[in-house]
């Protein structure tokens, strides 16, 4: 009786295959790391075709692979897949801080009032994006009903990188003007004080934030 071939070398290179094919799917699909161009996913899809092929002709037809070996096997490469693409999404995802803060609470009429914008990067790799304007930081001030001044922005899409735990800080002085009525006078009022990062298809007034935070100020008149 002829002996049988062991097969635990090809084993190893089809559960080696299997496990990148399924790793590079799960990262590209499930998670939507990139956008794949239509010559990686034709080459994915035929190399799917090439990889059950040689399973079947080599388990199936000559080696005989058993069903319960064939689920073992399947379901720990799953398993380690979905472990290692979760691992590097842990890594790769970005982890963002945006904040608006005011040197005080509470001002006088006419006073200047510093606002502060932070965006930080917590996560643990370098990060970018794009905005459509350079500065890239909107700020606008409103009443409970109205806006009363916003900062200047012109349209210019810029990428910016920020590395781990880099802020992006931007300062900005609001002397209480009403840039829509400038001859008239500010009321002692609760302000609303407003900044966002707006995408980089966003065109004037330049909404569709990517990052956005607020908060408020009260204006006395002593």
């Amino acid at each position: 009786m002829a002996q049988k071939t062991k097969s635990k070398p090809h084993t190893l290179l089809v559960s080696m295959v299997l496990f990148i094919m399924i790793t590079i799917g799960l990262a590209f699909l499930g998670y939507e790391i990139w956008v794949p161009p239509f010559w990686f996913t034709f080459a994915y899809f035929v190399a799917w075709i090439l990889v059950f092929g040689f399973g079947f002709d080599y388990f199936v037809i000559r080696a005989k692979f058993s069903r319960k070996k064939a689920l073992l096997l399947t379901f720990g490469i799953i398993i380690m897949s979905i472990t290692v693409t979760h691992s590097v999404w842990a890594i790769i995802t970005p982890r963002w801080s945006f904040s608006v803060t005011t040197d005080k609470n509470t001002y006088r009429l006419g006073e200047n009032v510093t606002i502060t914008v932070t965006l930080e990067n917590h996560g643990l790799i370098t990060h970018s994006f794009k905005s459509s304007i350079s500065d890239p930081v909107v700020v606008r001030i409103r009443t409970s009903w109205y806006h009363i001044w916003y900062t200047p922005s012109h349209y210019n899409i810029t990428e910016f990188t920020i590395s781990p735990n880099q802020p992006l800080e931007r300062t900005f002085v609001w002397n209480q003007t009403n840039i829509y009525h400038p001859e008239k006078e500010n009321e002692p009022n609760k302000y609303y004080v407003h900044a966002h990062i707006p995408s980089s298809f966003a065109k004037p007034p330049f909404d569709y934030p990517i990052f956005q935070a607020g908060t408020s100020i009260n204006i006395t008149s002593t």
